[in-house]
């Protein structure tokens, strides 16, 4: 059996958030937003904006149906205006009930 050193904080910074912000962003960009304002919603550069969608920043994670529908949710909550950060806690805080966390620090651990 194979032990997990696992700090799930490491796993938010350096894999969820990433990936929450790929999905965020290209559901925005499916709504017509423009990169700028993207950029303004999340307070990060247009430059991250273009990492993000070009693959060179976060890893794109296959999330479960009902994160899934949780992100597109907060995604249209952010384009009303809410704050892109509380969303995101949202949507971490439903992972870590789910245990879906594990399963994606046991991945990055290989």
């Amino acid at each position: 059996m194979k032990l997990f050193n696992c700090l799930t904080q490491k796993i938010e910074l350096n894999y969820i958030i990433p990936a929450i912000r790929i999905h965020f962003i290209e559901i925005l960009e499916k709504q017509g937003m423009k990169d700028s304002e993207i950029a303004k919603r999340f307070n990060i550069t247009k430059a991250a904006v273009s990492q993000y969608k070009h693959k060179k920043r976060g890893k794109h994670l296959k999330f479960p149906k009902d994160i899934e529908k949780e992100i597109e949710k907060s995604a249209k909550e952010i384009s009303k205006g809410k704050d892109a950060n509380t969303e995101i806690l949202k949507i971490i805080n439903k992972m870590k009930k789910t245990r879906y966390i594990c399963i994606v620090c046991k991945k990055c651990q290989k």
